[in-house]
């Protein structure tokens, strides 16, 4: 029996030690890093089935690509590329090698995601062009979508350039923060609680990676749990702004999922095992407990954030590897059936759980001023700080905090809405017990974390 040569595409940030050593001991035959920033690699050892190439642009990834199947045509090649942008890359090498002929606009553009699911889920929207739009009437919306409505761009990821829209006055109010280099998709708002799952299709199964809760800040104010004293410090920022940024997300347990959800899942599926589709979906939704309707919001062709760290050390499974699992050893082992061709892992450490805590700010704030607010800087440091915060304020005790942080060349942070390059996220990790601490007391605890606001 020929055994099947296997090839892994990885687009890697940079080319490290670190990145030598988590590709280094993968299964696949041979591995190609597209490497994005140019940097001296020459004191970094290069292991023997790795081979790296300079891709800095778009242009580069797309024609390297195209190359790697000429050369390697005997080689099964498989993907990894991180983020919404990338995510059409992906796609293509997945059609590339099994056959498909998948559009990445169904995973990308919002009114063509919609008409896929329509059959799955049906929701009043349209498509319209900035021109168009600003030019509208709030009560002609209101006929085609609801009082309610979201805006937002038909062709892009996060938050910016998001609002929600419940009256005439909204509206208007809306109509200048509105972009000219976008188009514009119009939707009914869905109520309820808002969650979100990452899985792996292998063309037929569903294989469910993530379970997650993530709080927008809309949410806050929809349940009216802001506090006086921060609603007269801070919304009318986060009603310009803030929104629908998400300050917190963190994992449950696969059993918890309802029969509803397990449904939507399962429609899902369906859709997908229709078109053959074959990789991974972050896939966000909302859920009313008490109503008991859900609504499909949107999905990607990625991974959440940190949803890998996640994966890893709740699952014990590298994302690089799942892949390798799925679609060429066809191995299912770390999965068990949750319900018809819906899998889930089977096993994971026990009193072990991560919340992703995500801040920003008003304005460019340097590095130094979020140190001050430990008191002594030469003494105390901000994981300290934090862990000594939660716990006196909370009676929240952290086991271990993973800081994730990009500032400026002049140590400056910046508001979202102002430059996306810079970020001051963390991950707690606690045990059961505080955990659900954390979960009871999450909507003060993003009044004093998210604006670093620690009186």
């Amino acid at each position: 029996m020929k055994i099947q040569k296997t090839l892994l595409l990885s687009r890697v940030a940079n080319i490290s030690k670190e990145t030598m050593l988590s590709h280094s001991s993968l299964p696949y035959t041979k591995i190609i890093l597209f490497y994005v920033w140019e940097k001296d690699i020459s004191k970094v050892a290069i292991h023997k089935n790795i081979e790296i190439i300079d891709c800095p642009n778009l242009v580069a990834l797309n024609r390297e690509i195209n190359n790697v199947y000429e050369k390697y045509s005997e080689y099964l090649i498989l993907p990894n590329f991180w983020g919404d942008a990338f995510s059409k890359y992906a796609i293509k090498v997945y059609n590339k090698t099994f056959g498909s002929k998948i559009n990445a606009k169904v995973f990308k553009e919002k009114d063509v995601m919609m008409q896929f699911v329509w059959q799955v889920w049906e929701k009043n929207y349209f498509r319209t062009t900035y021109k168009e739009l600003i030019y509208m009437s709030y009560e002609n919306i209101n006929r085609l979508v609801g009082k309610t409505f979201i805006v937002k761009p038909t062709n892009g990821s996060g938050s910016r350039c998001t609002f929600k829209v419940s009256s005439k006055e909204d509206f208007e109010l809306i109509i200048p923060k509105l972009s000219r280099v976008f188009d514009y998709i119009v939707e009914e708002y869905i109520h309820g609680e808002l969650y979100s799952v990452d899985v792996f299709l292998d063309g037929e199964n569903m294989y469910l990676l993530t379970y997650a809760r993530e709080v927008a800040m809309i949410e806050l104010a929809d349940k009216e749990k802001f506090s006086a004293k921060f609603l007269e410090k801070y919304w009318e920022e986060i009603y310009k702004h803030f929104n629908f940024i998400l300050p917190i997300a963190y994992h449950l347990d696969f059993s918890s999922l309802s029969k509803i959800e397990l449904w939507l899942l399962e429609e899902l599926r369906e859709k997908l095992t229709s078109i053959e589709y074959r990789g991974v979906i972050h896939l966000e939704y909302k859920y009313d407990k008490k109503s008991k309707k859900i609504g499909f919001l949107e999905w990607g062709a990625r991974y959440g954030w940190y949803r890998k760290t996640f994966i890893k050390e709740i699952y014990n499974t590298d994302h690089l590897r799942i892949p390798y699992y799925l679609l060429v050893e066809k191995d299912k082992s770390r999965f068990s059936v949750l319900k018809w061709k819906i899998l889930a892992f089977k096993e994971q450490e026990h009193n072990l759980n991560f919340v992703r805590v995500k801040t920003n700010f008003l304005d460019t704030t340097n590095y130094i001023s979020i140190l001050k607010k430990t008191g002594n800087i030469f003494e105390v440091s901000f994981q300290n700080f934090l862990k000594d915060y939660y716990k006196e304020n909370f009676w929240i005790k952290i086991k271990k905090i993973d800081f994730f942080v990009k500032y400026s060349k002049g140590y400056n942070f910046f508001p979202f809405y102002r430059d996306t390059t810079t970020k001051l996220d963390y991950i707690l990790e606690l045990d059961d017990e505080n955990f659900e601490l954390f979960k009871k007391k999450k909507f003060k605890i993003i009044e004093k974390t998210f604006f670093h606001d620690y009186d």
